[in-house]
């Protein structure tokens, strides 16, 4: 895994050498080209001077790891084995035939192989370079995700693990704020638990549990919609403690004891509680663990009021006393202020922004963006409320909200801006700083943990140039595995223009002039590939401006269990030529790993020609035309500019530096590319 690690953060990191094996080198490096990676010099010369078996094993976990996440593993086979040609040659009538009968007969029919020659043509590819590094650059690695204050990549958390299992220890005075990734450092003794959620956390994640700790299942549910019978919820399972040695025991009862032992957190997770002390059995250890033994006790027979219950009595006393019990906890505090200010008096805003001066110190800057990023637009109704919930992939509706004064929203923004300023003016200077003012179209990131693996890693929502701007069509695609024949993946584009929408697709056009359809593949074993050609200037000249890109299993059940689902979108300067899928002409691919059966993964924007990230799963399956109110709900909050950008960010850090307006004068850079492909270096820059 190291050097996959290495090659995701855009370095080669082989043992040193003096070897000579620059024919080896340059298979390597023509077979990296063919993915749209190229080494530059430094690269080059390191793996040139590795020796044959780390050569060999370097090449044996990257381009399998490619060939994986760009769904090029197998020869996935269209309907139209000459697709588009083939399909621009045939009339909408004979192409439904064709399908018809592909329906009929289950998916074993399908059309005789094209045997017409396909020219070949240059295709401009748009590399990414890769430099030579070192263990000092994994490290750097390392602390980078480390210091993460947010949730990271399914794939980033792996990262971490790796690292802790193969002895990298963090430097001094390393700050993990995400407790997230901070409980498995506990587990291996790099850092100390400091609350019992701490605690909880490394037991669940001993457990092989969510250490996120989702709320805990139903203990019944129906069998199934149309029954009142209830029966065991199997989701629970998922829940369970495992068996613990006395070592591991003795562990986990050792870190609680060594903690804050605020009995009253362990309310807030009761359930869970009971179930950990059933494994520990915390009664034998009481004598060497005392007040463990005693909160267990408290917590099993109910004697723990919680923090939360205080609450409401303190705002009962006085509107000053609830206040100052909610900024005891600064983050609780933040959480509610919406509530707050919105039914505050203005003698009760003076006191709420005084306590806010007063605790923003202890609160976490991922908190103080949010709720900043929040007050900028609640001098308005807020609704079609969707927010992403804790590991969600898709938006959770909530109630409107009425408007807040324009005033208080004015004094809350600018009070929080005050104290990040404050908190960043104290940190070490950066000199003269160049900012890409591209910038603005790169939002802060916020729930990574939901995102699939892709080719390269971008922020939900953020917008991505289309890089071969001599490209005439974006050609989308779904590819994936079908062992038994039961699998109908369906790739649909949605055209969206001003008062119209039209769709290609499996149940839409496939053909016209302005994009093309590979054909619906349906229970068909093997390799199976769909894909959708989308001519820019055709579609904008049609008058549509967007273009919705989703992936969904028509057969229902979950995306993540379709073996080798890949989607991804190619810029092709010359799609009648080479073969239908050229991987080096890729702008991204993502693995389909969504619990959901239907993922909108894109949106292209033809006029600014630009890339919309997304990512996001939908209910059910929006079928074109009948859902596209299904559709426009969920894109709409990516349509505009971010509210709070990375751009914005940088600008917070103006006491640190000089600004100046070309690169050239510059001693630190912020660059596009560098924030648009890297969560954790836009993370970096929130600071914790």
């Amino acid at each position: 895994m190291k050097n996959t690690i290495a090659f995701r953060n855009g370095f080669l990191c082989l043992p040193g050498g003096s070897h000579d094996n620059r024919q080896a080198a340059m298979t390597v490096a023509s077979e990296l080209m063919q993915f749209g990676f190229l080494l530059d010099e430094g690269a080059m010369s390191q793996l040139s001077s590795a020796s044959v078996t780390d050569i060999t094993l370097f090449y044996n976990e990257i381009i399998p790891f490619l060939k994986k996440l760009t769904g090029s593993e197998h020869s996935f086979r269209p309907f139209w084995p000459g697709f588009p040609t083939q399909v621009m040659e045939m009339s909408e009538c004979e192409l439904w035939l064709h399908q018809i009968v592909h329906y009929i007969s289950g998916g074993s029919y399908s059309p005789s192989e094209w045997t017409k020659a396909r020219p070949t043509a240059f295709e401009q590819p748009s590399y990414t370079v890769i430099r030579a590094g070192s263990e000092q650059d994994m490290l750097h690695t390392y602390v980078s995700l480390v210091s993460v204050n947010n949730s990271l990549t399914p794939e980033d958390s792996t990262y971490v693990e790796w690292f802790v299992n193969n002895g990298y220890v963090l430097p001094a005075g390393t700050r993990v704020p995400f407790k997230e990734t901070a409980c498995m450092l506990m587990y291996r003794g790099q850092l100390k638990a400091k609350t019992v959620t701490d605690v909880l956390r490394v037991a669940v994640y001993m457990s092989g549990g969510d250490v996120s700790l989702p709320a805990l299942p139903r203990k019944y549910v129906k069998a199934n919609a149309w029954s009142n019978v209830k029966q065991y919820n199997t989701e629970r399972d998922a829940f369970k403690f495992r068996k613990f040695t006395r070592a591991q025991r003795r562990f986990i009862l050792g870190l609680l004891e060594d903690t804050n032992c605020d009995v009253r957190d362990m309310k807030l997770n009761a359930a869970r509680w009971v179930r950990l002390a059933e494994v520990l059995h915390p009664g034998e250890y009481s004598a060497k663990y005392p007040k463990a033994s005693a909160m267990f006790d408290a917590i099993r027979n109910d004697k723990v009021r919680s923090w939360y219950g205080e609450i409401g009595p303190a705002f009962d006393k006085s509107y000053e006393h609830g206040l100052l019990k909610l900024a005891e906890r600064p983050g609780e505090f933040f959480r509610r202020i919406d509530f707050l200010v919105r039914n505050a008096s203005d003698t009760q805003m003076t006191i709420i922004l005084n306590v806010i001066g007063k605790i923003a110190n202890d609160v976490s800057n991922k908190v103080l963006f949010e709720v900043y990023s929040h007050f900028l637009s609640r001098s308005n109704a807020v609704t079609d409320r969707r927010v992403f919930v804790k590991g969600a992939r898709k938006a959770t509706v909530l109630p409107d909200l009425p408007a807040i004064s324009e005033k208080h929203c004015e004094e809350i923004c600018a009070t929080i801006v005050k104290a990040i300023s404050t908190k960043f003016a104290s940190l070490d200077k950066l000199g003269r700083v160049y900012i890409d003012q591209r910038l603005s179209d790169v939002p802060v990131p916020t729930n990574m943990r939901s995102m699939n693996m892709s080719l390269k890693p971008t922020i939900r929502g953020t917008r991505v140039p289309i890089g071969n701007q001599d490209a005439k069509v974006i050609r989308a695609y779904v590819h994936w595995f079908d062992e038994r024949g039961n699998v109908d993946i369906d790739l649909t584009a949605m055209f969206l223009g001003d008062n119209k929408y039209t769709h290609i697709g499996w149940n839409g056009s496939h053909s016209s002039n302005i994009g093309r359809y590979s054909g619906d593949v349906r229970n068909r074993r093997g390799a199976n590939a769909e894909y959708i050609d989308i001519d820019v200037k055709e579609a904008l000249d049609a008058g549509y401006r967007y273009v919705t890109i989703d992936a969904r299993n028509f057969n229902g059940g979950k995306l993540s269990d379709i073996r080798d689902c890949v989607f991804g979108y190619m810029e092709r300067e010359f799609p009648e030529s080479n073969m239908y899928f050229v991987p080096s002409t890729l702008a991204n691919s993502v693995r389909l790993n969504s619990p959901s059966q239907n993922t909108i993964v894109a949106v292209i924007d033809l006029e600014t020609r630009e890339y919309i990230f997304l990512d996001i799963d939908q209910d059910g399956i929006p079928v074109a035309s009948a859902n596209i109110n299904s559709i426009m709900n969920a894109i709409r909050p990516y349509m505009e500019p971010p509210k709070f950008s990375v751009l914005d960010l940088l600008n917070l850090h103006s006491g640190r530096f000089e600004q100046v307006f070309k690169e050239e004068d510059a001693d630190v850079r912020f660059l596009y590319d560098d924030f648009a492909n890297s969560y954790t270096k836009t993370l970096e820059y929130m600071g914790v």
